[in-house]
């Protein structure tokens, strides 16, 4: 993991942050394999509290942890827009059931701050504020102690928390079909780990991914002023000031050459490379995805440099993007001084 840090800085840590219950929590991002949208999953009548249950993913079974009960909350009823992150954590491998997949977020470790109390069955390690809004960084050890050592079969009925609809239970089937990979596989191959996680996003309905080692963080365009500048390219948008820095805005669509109509209420991915920061304007950030398993076309047959390769799935075109390209296009460097 190493290799892939998403800046050179040693002294920061990089969170997955996601919803629960109104409130933000963050898993550090070394142990996470890849986010997913939540499948159908397979309910015991007995499990101990805060397994919800088992699924298969990639060919064997993991379990779905529910960390509600774990943090003292009674979950909500839940939903296919539901996401699972799938945890790695000392070659033991689990998921994490949240309402949503927030952000991708970096700390400074001088601003993380540890809880002045600790309990024995605490989840909670430290917490650390990104703006005004406070993060809870969860404990993966604790969450596996706590689970290994819990003999108490769990009150909540989760099979009734599901979605009980035709059309929400035949989506939840073939996202539970999608994940049995590779069914005759009876571990996991030892690449297989956080150096293959890519950010899939949407342009105009076309799928998009970009690896994550350039990724800092991603923000919704409705809360930031895009500030257009005279004179530059019909792909850059403007400039936003964020957290005090002056960003360049680029409209991946038009600069991709699409010149569909602008959504206004698009995101922004905020890459990094050489020490430059660019945000780049999409139209739906969906998931995470480790494409170690994908097998890519051996050459591109697109004639746009800035895609690096495709791949089909599901009868659907993924395009990964030649960051790296896109990066050291001049024509993106402006003087905003």
């Amino acid at each position: 993991m190493n290799n892939y840090a998403l800046t050179s800085n040693e002294n920061l840590n990089h969170y997955i942050v996601f919803e629960l219950q109104n409130k933000y929590y963050a898993i550090n991002i070394q142990n996470v394999i890849e986010v997913i949208n939540i499948p159908q999953i397979e309910i015991p009548q007995m499990t101990p509290e805060g397994i919800i249950g088992i699924f298969n993913y990639n060919g064997i079974m993991i379990k779905v942890v529910d960390l509600c009960p774990l943090l003292g909350f009674t979950p909500d009823e839940f939903s296919i827009n539901n996401q699972l992150i799938i945890v790695n954590n000392n070659d033991t491998y689990y998921a994490i059931h949240t309402n949503k997949i927030i952000n991708i977020s970096q700390s400074n470790l001088s601003q993380i701050q540890e809880l002045p109390y600790n309990t024995e069955n605490s989840i909670l390690k430290s917490i650390y504020k990104a703006d005004t809004t406070t993060i809870n960084i969860i404990d993966v050890n604790q969450i596996e102690k706590i689970l290994d050592n819990n003999t108490n079969t769990g009150k909540i009925n989760y099979a009734e928390l599901f979605p009980k609809d035709e059309k929400s239970k035949q989506i939840l089937n073939i996202r539970a079909e999608e994940n049995k990979k590779f069914t005759e596989s009876f571990s996991f191959p030892i690449e297989f780990n956080s150096q293959n996680q890519y950010i899939l996003f949407q342009l105009n309905n076309q799928n998009y991914y970009l690896d994550i080692k350039y990724v800092k963080e991603f923000i919704s365009v409705k809360r930031l002023n895009i500030t257009k500048l005279p004179y530059t390219q019909d792909f850059i948008r403007g400039i936003i000031n964020l957290k005090g820095d002056f960003l360049v805005v680029l409209d991946l669509k038009k600069f991709l050459n699409d010149n569909t109509t602008n959504n206004e209420e698009g995101k922004l991915i905020i890459v990094e490379s050489n020490n430059f920061d660019l945000a780049l304007l999409v139209d739906e950030i969906k998931y995470i995805k480790n494409l170690k398993n994908i097998k890519f076309q051996e050459q591109n047959q697109n004639n746009n440099s800035y895609i690096l390769t495709e791949f089909m799935e599901e009868n659907e075109l993924y395009s990964i993007l030649n960051f790296e390209k896109i990066i050291n296009d001049e024509r993106i460097y402006i003087n905003i001084k």
